[in-house]
């Protein structure tokens, strides 16, 4: 602005429009010295200081660089973590990808609706399965024929205990919290506790390499008789016979105390152990769902 002003006034006469011209491009090659040809130029402050302007930056390179922090950070994955009683061998695929899966939204004692023998009965209990061979649960319909409607047989009898024990719902907490991460080939990511109360006991559980997390429950309802039980894989079809190993471990245990626990067998469970073999000899990698 300073320059067009004095350009301006060189208008008035050709020669002294030289004489200024020169001056000025002078002037604008030597600004940093403020002085051309021994003469002294005033120099020109800038309408908005340096700090300013360096502040200016700092706030816009926030501004833009907000969103893309924050979409950044939204697609970061937190490393994955095991249990505590994960075996030694889950370092080696700690940083694999997981597929832990999501828990359904409606875990716990609930009112559930099964088919009777004869109408449709509601009663507090722990949730169904849906009929992939993948799960096992004390709730479901009362028909063989209705349960396979939806896919495999899943419904397992609730877990009886000794009646010389004082409390066994107790003595069943016990026993799923000394349960062996490794055992069988299965849940090598280890387990751990995730709600218990007198009455009710949620456990998660996980494979070693793909993370796999089970969902395992016990719970005590009124009006039934025994202990709740259910073991269900989050994702995939086939658990490649996870669930019913895990369960059979756990009841081996009670029953040496006592307990009266049917052991989940090709004849009680014929298609589910039918889906589970045929995974096996499938997959090529023979060990996928391994510890």
């Amino acid at each position: 602005l300073a320059f067009s002003a004095e350009r301006s006034v060189s208008l008035r006469s050709p020669k002294m429009m030289r004489v200024t011209d020169i001056v000025l491009y002078l002037c604008a090659v030597s600004l940093h010295s403020n002085t051309v040809l021994g003469f002294s130029f005033p120099k020109l402050e800038p309408s908005v200081s340096d700090q300013q302007i360096s502040n200016i930056s700092t706030q816009r390179r926030a501004i833009f660089s907000a969103p893309i922090v924050a979409i950044s950070s939204s697609l970061l994955i937190a490393p994955a973590s095991a249990f505590d009683n994960a075996v030694p061998d889950y370092s080696k695929y700690a940083d694999k990808p997981k597929r832990r899966g999501t828990p359904p939204k409606d875990l716990g004692v609930l009112p559930r609706t099964t088919e009777g023998e004869d109408d449709r009965v509601t009663t507090a209990g722990l949730r169904t399965c849906e009929g992939n061979p993948n799960c096992f649960s004390s709730t479901g319909d009362f028909l063989l024929s209705d349960r396979q409607q939806y896919g495999v047989d899943f419904l397992i009898q609730p877990w009886k205990p000794p009646t010389d024990d004082p409390k066994p719902f107790q003595t069943l907490a016990s026993v799923v919290k000394s349960y062996e991460a490794g055992q069988g080939g299965i849940d090598g990511g280890g387990f751990a506790v995730i709600k218990e109360t007198d009455s009710y006991l949620y456990c998660q559980f996980e494979s070693l390499k793909k993370g796999y997390i089970d969902d395992v429950e016990f719970a005590v309802a009124k009006g039934t008789n025994g202990i709740q039980v259910r073991s269900a894989s989050r994702v995939g079809y086939t658990d490649f016979g996870v669930n019913a190993i895990r369960l059979n471990y756990l009841a081996k245990q009670l029953r040496d105390k006592g307990w009266t626990i049917n052991e989940i067998t090709e004849k009680s469970h014929r298609d589910y152990w039918t889906a589970s073999d045929e995974a096996r000899e499938a997959t090529f990698d023979a060990s996928r769902r391994e510890l």
